[in-house]
């Protein structure tokens, strides 16, 4: 994904009990190609062309009102709007250890969605890795994401950062249900190669592996102030250490708006 170059590395920052945070600036352009790929790659984590028209036939709408009005969150109306902000914040999430961290992370939490306006329940995001033959190196990833893309909200960006955190405490409890619910979404969505990898991590009794835990916040620029970022804290958290990531974009709703806009014109 071409938008991956637009992500700048910033000085890492600390919380209050010495917790690592990296910082990354995601540097979006008005470059109609790049957008384009990205917004088509973000449509597709919600239905492909062959089932939006399934889903559409009988409707009498087109491809674009159906996913305006019936596949994503809606942008007026409560709760949809906060639905999207999240959405977005996770398949950010998602593309970020992809594309970059070299992880596998499955697409079905949201073309699976009962309720447009609503977060599908499970982990936010979580990335396998594996090689050809099963290794105790191998690694899952899961994350808890929050996003802020308000700029008149009264939340604090490190807040936003802190409930990531202490919501990740619930990921190690719904661990195994996550992993229970990709692999009957793969078996659903013909995807049948990937449930293999998915068992692989269900038994770490016999076959143990690398589990990491981390929390991100997804904030627009004027809601990360870097010295606030100190009073947030991980030593409540069970598992140690704690992977913090903290994304920041000048105009985050603008950008979420955007995307979604282009998302819906395919």
């Amino acid at each position: 994904m071409k938008y991956m170059d637009w992500y700048k590395t910033e000085e890492n920052l600390y919380t209050n009990d010495g917790n690592k945070i990296k910082v990354l600036c995601l540097d979006s352009q008005d470059n109609d190609e790049i957008l384009d790929e990205w917004a088509m790659h973000f449509r597709e984590n919600y239905r492909s062309l062959d089932d939006l028209d399934f889903d559409r036939h009988g409707t009498g709408k087109t491809r674009e009102e159906f996913l305006e009005n019936d596949v994503f969150p809606d942008k007026k109306i409560k709760p949809g709007p906060s639905a999207r902000v999240g959405d977005f914040c996770e398949l950010l999430l998602a593309d970020y250890i992809e594309f970059i961290c070299d992880y596998y992370v499955p697409r079905t939490r949201y073309c699976r969605k009962i309720n447009r306006n609503m977060s599908s329940p499970g982990s936010d995001v979580i990335g396998f890795k594996s090689g050809p033959d099963i290794s105790p190196k191998d690694e899952v990833f899961v994350i808890e994401v929050k996003g802020l893309a308000n700029s008149k909200s009264r939340i604090k960006g490190y807040e936003r950062l802190q409930k990531a955190i202490d919501d990740s405490n619930k990921d190690i409890t719904r661990y195994s249900e996550s992993l229970n619910a990709i692999k009957r979404r793969l078996k659903d969505a013909g995807e049948k190669d990937k449930i293999s990898l998915i068992e692989r991590f269900q038994n770490y009794a016999d076959r143990p592996y690398v589990v990491k835990y981390g929390a991100s916040a997804v904030l627009t620029n004027s809601k990360f102030i870097a010295e606030e970022m100190i009073y947030t804290k991980t030593e409540q958290h069970k598992e140690k250490p704690l992977e913090l990531i903290v994304i920041h974009n000048q105009d985050l709703k603008k950008l979420i708006d955007e995307l979604y806009r282009r998302a819906a014109k395919c």
